[in-house]
């Protein structure tokens, strides 16, 4: 099942699938914090944690994935592991290493991928719902221009690419007031 598939079916309510395909993932993230000094007990609650905070922000309307699935889902294991280290008291350097991530090389933590990220999403908040929609099928999606014309009632190619750019001009200017 694709990623896009368990959103949908997280969306509609149907979670129960969609956790069970991401629950395949937990051996990884039990290794990891087994060998950074973490017992099954935590990782087990960290791992139900993340898959409920996932679930949560996926069931947001505005939810849009900028990564894998997995990965996405990672990232939030790895912070609540990082965040229990430090209500411990363990400061310990945690290398998520390929091993554990064996498709995603996108999983490290990166914070100024972090930070350009928030600056998007803040942007695309304060964008209008036109440009959004036009952005995520064109980018995510990667639809073409007729078929964004078709499916957002542009008269023309043309008026789709026009309004792309007016949108990204709109993006530009948002970006640089942040």
């Amino acid at each position: 099942m694709k990623d896009l598939e368990i959103i949908e079916e997280i969306q509609r309510g149907d979670r129960e699938v969609g956790l069970k395909i991401l629950y395949k993932e937990f051996p990884k993230v039990k290794i990891k914090i087994l060998s950074t000094g973490g017992t099954k007990e935590i990782a087990q609650e960290i791992f139900n944690d993340s898959l409920l905070l996932l679930v949560e922000k996926v069931e947001q309307p505005d939810f849009e994935l900028t990564s894998k699935l997995t990965t996405y889902l990672f990232g939030i294991a790895r912070l609540l592991w990082m965040n229990e280290l430090r209500r411990q008291n363990k400061r310990q350097e945690l290398e998520w290493s390929d091993a554990l991530i064996v498709t995603n090389e996108d999983m490290e933590y990166d914070e100024e991928k972090e930070r350009k990220l928030l600056a998007i999403e803040n942007i695309m908040n304060r964008i209008s719902a036109k440009c959004k929609q036009l952005f995520k099928l064109f980018y995510y999606h990667n639809e073409s221009m007729k078929f964004i014309a078709d499916k957002l009632n542009f008269s023309s190619i043309n008026s789709a690419k026009t309004q792309k750019y007016k949108c990204l001009e709109k993006a530009i200017q948002l970006s640089q007031t942040i």
